[in-house]
C-alpha cells in the first residue's frame, strides 16, 4: 500500500472536498509538529472527518443505492455502474480517503497529540472514526489490510473480513474506554460533535450495533445499541456549510457536477413509497410527505430542497438507525412486544414531523402506532398469510430501507438477507432482465491491485464476501 507524504494526502483531500472554511490549517506539515505546537496535530481532526465523510456518503454509497433499488443511474457511467459493469479504477477514491485520509492520519493524530491534556478525548474521537471506516470497507470489500494498515508497507497482508470486523470492535471498545476517560472539553474542529465525549460514546455503541448486525451477533447489536443513539439530537450529522463549490451536501454536488447522470424516479423505492403501489401504504401508513423530501431532482441540483438541498445536513449514523436494529435484534432474541414499541416509538417520531422536513403542508404523514394484530395472518402487514415475526421483522427491515437512504444501510441489509432470508428482505428488481443476483462486494482498488503483491485476487461483484456464504 502506497502511502505517500502527509501534505499531499491533504492535497488530494482538498481537491476532492475543497471545504475551504473546514479545512483552513490542514496544510501545516504534520512533520513538523513539536511539543510546543501541539494545536497543529488537532488540525488533522477535520481532514480525517472529511474524508470518513467522502467513504460514508460518496461515491460507493451511491453505488450501493443503485444496486439496492434506491436511485438510479440514467446516463454515461452511472447508467453502467447501474448495470453492474465496474472497475477497478471506481473504487480509488475510497480506497484512499479510508486508508490515507483516515487510518492513517487517525494513528499520527494520537501519536502527536499524546501530550495534549485532551489526548484521551483526540484518541476516542479519532479511534471511533477509524473504527467507522474499517468496518465500512470490510463490509464493502470482504478481506481487507487492517494490522499492517498504517504501516509503511506497500505489501501490507490482507485479513479475513470476520477477523477485521472483531478487531473493529475491539478498537470501539478501545475508544468507548479512552472517552469514558477524558476530561470535557470542547473541540470546534470536530465536525460532528465539537467534542462532546457522551455523544461519540453513544454514536460508537450503534456503529458497534451496526457492525455486529452485519455477523448477525444479534444479542450483542442488541446490548450495544441499547446504549447507542437514543435521541435525535445525538446523531452523527455532517452540517455543510455551503460555502463554496466542494463545501455542499455530496448528493447535491454529484447532481450539480454530473447532471442527468443519477436520479430517484422510478427507482424501487420511488414506487414502494408511492400511494397505492406498493404495501408501505395503507390505513396507518401515508409516505407522501416523506416521499417529496427523498424524491432528489437528478438533473438540477439547485431546485432540491429535500435530502439533495445544497446545506442540507447528512446522516453518518442515525437515530431511526438504531431504534430499528435494537427493533429487529428483540425480534430476533428477544420479545415481539419490544420490537414492536421500539418500531412504534420511531413511528411517534416519523409522526411528530421532526425525522425530516415536510417540504409541502398539504402532503399527508401518517404514521399511526402499529398493535401485534397488524402483523398476524390477515393483518394490516401481513395479507400473505406469514409468521407474525416474520411480518414484523419485514415491517422493520423496510422501515430501515427507507430510513437509511443513501448511507451504506440498505446496501447491508441487502446482502445479508437477500439468500438466506428472503421473506423479510427488501428484494428490488434487477436493473437488468439478464441479472439472477445481486451484487456482493466491490472491487479492490486497483491502486492497491497494481502495488500489492498481497491483494487477492478479484472474484467478482457477485461473490459473496466471508459473513454472507
Amino acid at each position: 500500500m502506497k502511502y505517500i507524504n502527509k501534505i499531499l494526502i491533504f492535497t488530494f483531500m482538498l481537491s476532492l472536498i475543497s471545504c475551504e472554511g473546514l479545512v483552513d490549517g490542514i496544510n501545516d506539515n504534520p512533520n513538523a509538529i513539536t511539543s510546543d505546537k501541539l494545536e497543529a496535530g488537532v488540525l488533522l481532526l477535520k481532514g480525517i472527518q472529511l474524508a470518513n465523510i467522502s467513504v460514508q456518503v460518496g461515491h460507493q454509497a451511491r453505488i450501493g443505492s443503485m444496486w439496492s433499488g434506491q436511485s438510479r443511474g440514467l446516463l454515461l457511467l452511472y447508467k453502467s455502474i447501474a448495470e453492474y459493469n465496474i472497475s477497478a479504477e471506481e473504487t480509488n477514491g475510497i480506497w484512499q480517503n479510508a486508508y490515507q485520509g483516515v487510518i492513517k492520519q487517525s494513528k499520527l493524530m494520537r501519536e502527536q497529540t499524546v501530550s495534549d491534556p485532551r489526548a484521551k478525548l483526540f484518541s476516542g474521537i479519532t479511534k471511533v472514526t477509524e473504527a467507522h471506516t474499517f468496518g465500512t470497507l470490510a463490509s464493502l470489500f470482504g478481506d481487507i489490510p487492517f494490522t499492517e494498515a498504517a504501516l509503511d508497507n506497500v505489501n501490507p497482508k490482507f485479513e479475513s473480513q470476520k477477523q477485521v470486523l472483531a478487531n473493529v470492535q475491539k478498537l470501539l471498545d478501545e475508544a468507548i474506554v479512552d472517552l469514558e476517560a477524558a476530561s470535557t472539553a470542547t473541540v470546534p474542529e470536530d465536525l460532528y460533535y465539537a467534542g462532546n465525549k457522551t455523544k461519540w460514546i453513544r454514536a460508537a455503541n450503534t456503529i458497534k450495533a451496526r457492525f455486529f448486525m452485519l455477523t448477525r451477533e444479534y444479542d450483542k447489536a442488541l446490548a450495544s445499541a441499547k446504549k447507542g443513539i437514543l435521541l435525535q439530537a445525538d446523531a452523527m450529522v455532517f452540517t455543510p456549510p455551503a460555502i463554496g463549490i466542494g463545501s455542499n451536501n455530496t448528493y447535491f454536488t454529484m447532481i450539480d457536477q454530473r447532471a442527468g447522470y443519477w436520479g430517484f424516479t422510478g427507482s424501487f423505492m420511488d414506487n414502494m413509497l408511492k400511494t397505492g403501489t406498493a404495501t408501505r401504504n395503507h390505513a396507518k401508513t401515508n409516505e407522501a410527505a416523506r416521499l417529496r423530501y427523498v424524491a432528489f431532482n437528478g438533473n438540477t441540483a439547485n431546485s432540491n430542497l429535500g435530502i439533495a438541498a445544497k446545506n442540507r445536513p447528512q446522516i453518518l449514523v442515525g437515530y431511526e438507525e438504531n431504534l430499528l436494529y435494537i427493533a429487529e435484534a428483540e425480534a430476533r432474541i428477544g420479545t415481539q412486544e419490544e420490537a414492536l414499541r421500539n418500531l412504534n416509538t420511531l413511528r411517534a417520531h416519523l409522526q411528530s414531523g421532526n425525522a425530516f422536513q415536510k417540504l409541502v403542508a398539504t402532503d399527508s404523514l401518517r404514521y399511526t402506532a402499529f398493535t401485534i394484530q397488524d402483523f398476524e395472518a390477515g393483518g394490516i402487514e401481513n395479507r400473505d398469510n406469514k409468521t407474525t415475526n416474520i411480518a414484523l421483522l419485514r415491517e422493520i427491515i423496510q422501515e430501515r430501507y427507507v430510513a437509511t437512504f443513501l448511507t451504506h444501510v440498505p446496501f447491508e441489509d441487502l446482502r445479508r438477507l437477500s439468500a438466506k432470508e428472503r421473506d423479510i428482505a427488501v428484494l428490488p428488481t434487477f436493473n437488468i432482465s439478464t441479472a439472477t443476483k445481486y451484487p456482493q462486494r466491490f472491487i479492490v482498488a486497483q491502486s492497491e491491485l497494481s502495488a500489492n503483491t498481497n491483494a487477492p485476487k478479484d472474484p467478482g461483484i457477485f461473490a459473496e464476501t466471508e459473513i454472507n456464504r
